[in-house]
């Protein structure tokens, strides 16, 4: 059975020492908030190297310089979703937490920035009876999955606007959304994307460490394969998101259209009533003639180009041409 650990304070940091001299296996939660290097160095026991690695949170830092293996520990940053705090530029109740983390024979650390207890927020349960390795593998899991989640966040929201995609009066807001999936989607990528591309020598480097219990199951080629599957869902829902702008430039384009063609001849029968021919000037003497050319043939006009235009585009919702 894996022990849960949340944060290195007085009470806890003697706890861990209980479960390190007893020889069992722990997933240790700390946030950077309630915890400073020193603290991690001493009670964790963590070389410099790793150390370094551990604590280079940021976008400015390339996943490779959050990269470090050794023979008894392995360093590498990952990411989760978690309900926890706002954003105002982000519709969306799962949110992202930079996470690194440390394995060794004895524990798996996460570390964040943020005070939130990733074991609570996660919901994780371990079983008894696991090996160590399948308890790092659900740890890695459980975060893999909250990304899903969130992802699933988006493409509800695209559900929801494939549905609306010929309202023009919810223009405005279907391109608020837009541009909120847009940096959900956009930075889920960002950080995917390069723990996609390590994370097969991750696995291989968390197989050799000394002291964890192995069994035989390749659990972390399964993490591998859960990212490759998120990446290919992120690039589908932006590709989805694409296809959704392009149909709504393509409306827009099509009612511009319209009313171009509406307004057409109305410009030339204007034009040409404007114009004093001495035929016109002449037999145009009567209120029924003036009415009849003036304003009916407007109408007449608008009248056709309706029938012909509008009555059969799309946007009416008409029947498809093969369908009887």
């Amino acid at each position: 059975m894996t022990d849960v650990v949340q944060g290195i304070d007085g009470p806890e940091r003697e706890r861990i020492a209980t479960l390190r001299k007893a020889g069992r296996f722990a997933w240790i939660d700390v946030s950077l908030t309630g915890a400073s290097e020193r603290d991690l160095a001493d009670t964790l026991r963590i070389s410099d190297s790793a150390l370094t690695a551990l604590l280079a949170f940021g976008d400015s830092q390339t996943a490779s310089r959050k990269f470090h293996a050794g023979a008894e520990h392995v360093v590498f940053g990952f990411s989760c979703y978690l309900a926890w705090g706002h954003e105002a530029e982000t519709p969306y109740g799962l949110h992202p937490i930079e996470v690194h983390v440390l394995v060794t024979g004895d524990y798996i650390l996460t570390l964040h920035r943020e005070p939130v207890s990733l074991p609570e927020l996660l919901g994780l349960n371990l079983p008894e009876g696991r090996s160590e390795r399948y308890a790092v593998y659900a740890v890695l899991d459980a975060m893999v999955s909250s990304a899903f989640d969130a992802l699933n966040e988006v493409e509800l929201t695209l559900d929801d606007l494939a549905v609306t995609s010929t309202d023009l009066r919810a223009g405005r807001i279907r391109m608020a959304t837009l541009r909120a999936m847009s940096t959900q989607l956009g930075r889920m990528r960002r950080q995917v994307g390069p723990q996609r591309g390590l994370f097969e020598r991750i696995g291989v480097e968390i197989g050799r460490l000394q002291g964890l219990e192995a069994d035989d199951e390749h659990y972390f080629d399964r993490i591998g394969e859960q990212a490759n599957r998120l990446v290919d869902g992120i690039d589908a829902a932006a590709d989805a998101m694409a296809t959704l702008i392009d149909l709504r430039l393509n409306e827009t384009s099509y009612w511009l259209t319209v009313v171009a063609t509406i307004f057409l001849p109305l410009t030339f029968i204007t034009g040409f009533f404007g114009m004093n021919f001495e035929w016109m000037v002449g037999e145009i003497d009567t209120e029924l003639a003036f009415w009849l050319l003036g304003i009916g043939s407007p109408l007449v006009g608008v009248a056709l180009i309706w029938l012909l235009i509008v009555r059969g585009s799309p946007a009416q919702g008409g029947a498809d041409p093969g369908e009887p």
